[in-house]
């Protein structure tokens, strides 16, 4: 009863005056991309002028089969990375939304926690794209999440440090209506171009449509999905073959932009499970505004 009690007080201090701190915290970042100066016009007795200019790269207009990203297109995409040797092996991706948080799948520490989470990287084979390694504090899987099943598929990660904001890495906004009315989404990430092939150096983007239900209804069947697809999953694909998502995709981000000259996304959904062939059908992704209560009351607890 206490646990109940202390988690309904926690969901009242992240709904501020009607708004959620999710929205209110996109507001916040919203301004990170925004550069303001002032003009003097070249007449008598002028009174400056204040301009504001989107401090952004050129994003794409609305991985498989997909392209390249533009360098820091998506400043809050984020690599997980396992120690292996002298290097990292990067199989999971993921979203920074928060100074301290990153957004990926649950399933991605099936294998073990990873040792790092990597921002601001471009080009895994480049040491000069800016990126930094930052420390993990702690992985926070969903409470009803089971490795054995696919539902819940989604985690957070708290970091031992803040993240340092600037144009090549900046915190994502969470999409918190339970309506998603666009019809298009982005997915990026760094895995496989092609079915059981090795991971991509670049970070590609690829644009996916919401597709009937009923093709993932039957194609994602079996002791993981005991009680059939849940409405926290999402159903997206292409339309044209040889576009999705693939191995080492997981946990990345499936988003959209609203403003037509801003550059701030908003993550609808988590990529989570797809088909043993990528690019030929549909693929499973987690629903955030599913969880935007439980995502809140932990990255946001104490504000």
């Amino acid at each position: 009863m206490a646990l109940r009690i202390g988690f309904c007080l926690a969901l009242l201090l992240v709904i501020v005056q009607g708004q959620r701190i999710a929205e209110k915290k996109c507001q916040e970042y919203r301004k990170l991309t925004v550069k303001t100066a002032s003009i003097i016009p070249l007449v008598v007795n002028p009174n400056p002028l204040r301009i504001t200019s989107f401090n952004c790269s050129k994003t794409v207009d609305l991985i498989v089969g997909g392209e390249v990203a533009r360098k820091h297109e998506f400043p809050h995409q984020a690599l997980l990375g396992w120690s292996d040797g002298d290097d990292y092996k990067f199989d999971c991706g993921g979203s920074l939304i928060s100074k301290r948080y990153v957004l990926t799948a649950a399933h991605c520490f099936k294998q073990g926690n990873p040792d790092i989470v990597r921002l601001g990287e471009h080009n895994i084979e480049d040491d000069t794209d800016n990126q930094v390694d930052l420390p993990i504090e702690s992985i926070i899987r969903h409470p009803d999440h089971m490795f054995k099943s696919s539902y819940h598929d989604i985690a957070l990660i708290k970091l031992k440090d803040n993240v340092r904001f600037s144009k090549v890495i900046r915190p994502a906004c969470l999409w918190t209506g339970e309506n998603i009315n666009v019809t298009a989404v982005i997915a990026t990430g760094f895995g496989s171009m092609e079915t059981a092939g090795s991971g991509s150096n670049f970070l590609r983007k690829v644009v996916l449509q919401f597709v009937d239900r009923q093709l993932c209804e039957r194609q994602f069947s079996g002791r993981r999905f005991a009680s059939g697809l849940m409405d926290q999953q999402l159903c997206i694909g292409s339309e044209t073959s040889g576009k999705d998502t693939c191995q080492g995709d997981s946990g990345g981000p499936i988003q959209t932009i609203l403003e037509t000259k801003g550059c701030t996304y908003h993550v609808i959904a988590v990529t989570s499970l797809g088909p043993l062939s990528c690019g030929d059908s549909p693929a499973l992704y987690t629903k955030v505004s599913s969880y935007i209560d439980w995502i809140e009351g932990i990255v946001w607890k104490d504000e």
